[in-house]
């Protein structure tokens, strides 16, 4: 068991209430409880929705934020709506201009966590604005993703799922079932995926509204485990 499983939970997930009414085993990672009975998606699933709100972030604006963010160790992509998944596993996406998510998206989460405590403190960098990230994050994959996709949301994403990964990917903004989302497609594990970052509030309806009209592709939908195929002890 990794240091981040021992830790006693003190973040709450997004879809706790949810989780709760259906799973009873649960672990911890990044001192957040998460269920650990879904397993992974059978091969016949249309879709595979999995909850990664467990993975550290912050974010930050300002007038000083793109140079703190470099000299603090995180890459920096320079066109505005682009991130960049350095080799720590750190994803650091440019919303627009000069706001920017920090996530330790597959692992680097120690470094992500000790920016986020600097940025927090008394003597955080000058001219650099912490921006709340409580955000339930969803990453969507499977066969049958652009199906789902098309039914929720006006932007066609299979040109970004299809064009492969590169040193800046594009990210975007947008609404899906009346729901502010910010989504960044790659082809993460050999297979492209979009994930998902969105305000907590809209948790439970945006999860039960994606699981609906999931459910009816042939195939269905797939509940997998938050920690599967993670690096949480990184």
């Amino acid at each position: 068991m990794s240091a981040h499983d021992a830790a006693r939970p003190t973040r709450t997930a997004p879809l706790e209430a949810w989780y709760r009414s259906r799973e009873s085993a649960t672990r911890t990672i990044e001192e957040m409880a998460v269920p650990s009975g879904f397993g992974q998606a059978p091969a016949a699933a249309a879709v595979r929705l999995c909850d990664r709100s467990w993975r550290r972030r912050f974010g930050c604006k300002g007038p000083a934020a793109e140079a703190w963010l470099t000299a603090t160790g995180f890459k920096v992509p320079a066109p505005a709506n682009t991130a960049h998944l350095d080799a720590a596993g750190v994803l650091v996406a440019r919303l627009a201009t000069s706001e920017f998510l920090i996530e330790a998206f597959d692992g680097g989460g120690a470094s992500v966590a000790a920016a986020a405590a600097v940025l927090g403190s008394a003597a955080g960098p000058a001219g650099v604005y912490p921006v709340a990230r409580q955000d339930l994050v969803l990453e969507i994959a499977g066969r049958r993703m652009q199906e789902l996709l098309r039914q929720i949301c006006g932007v066609d994403f299979e040109p970004l799922l299809d064009s492969g990964p590169g040193p800046e990917s594009p990210v975007v903004l947008t609404s899906m079932v009346g729901v502010g989302v910010v989504a960044w497609p790659s082809a993460g594990r050999g297979a492209p995926r979009l994930t998902l970052w969105s305000d907590p509030s809209f948790a439970h309806y945006f999860w039960t509204t994606l699981l609906e009209v999931g459910g009816d592709l042939a195939g269905g939908v797939a509940v997998i485990d938050p920690g599967s195929d993670s690096k949480a002890g990184a």
